[in-house]
């Protein structure tokens, strides 16, 4: 019993036994953790244009170093490429936007069934 020592669980910053953190949800945290299908579903969508993101950003950053030298031929095209990942990004970040306003309306809407707030109107 000595050298039970408690860890803080990886998903919660609470403490728990070394058995408990083992994979395992504590009891305590379980169900403020928890993640209703909807909010599951939306955060996938949120994923999946992170993911379309990086690739943008890192040639964006390509195209910045490469326009940066003077003597590149393929300036003007160079500059054409960046504006057009350049409308990308900002349609991804409208969507990323649409996104996370859906998903706040996801967490009120899991917060009025659980009881923690009152429905509106």
């Amino acid at each position: 019993m000595a050298n039970q020592q408690d860890h803080i669980a990886p998903d919660c910053d609470c403490s728990t036994s070394p058995s408990s953190s083992e994979g395992i949800e504590c009891s305590v945290c379980a169900p403020k953790m928890a993640l209703t299908p909807e909010e599951e579903s939306i955060l996938s969508e949120m994923r999946a244009i992170k993911e379309r993101v990086r690739p943008i950003a890192d040639r964006l950053k390509d195209i910045e170093q490469a326009v940066k030298n003077t003597t590149d031929p393929d300036a003007s095209e160079r500059q054409s490429e960046w504006r057009a990942l350049s409308n990308q990004l900002e349609d991804l970040r409208t969507h990323w936007k649409d996104w996370e306003e859906r998903l706040q309306q996801a967490i009120e809407r899991k917060l009025i069934i659980l009881g923690h707030r009152d429905p509106p109107g």
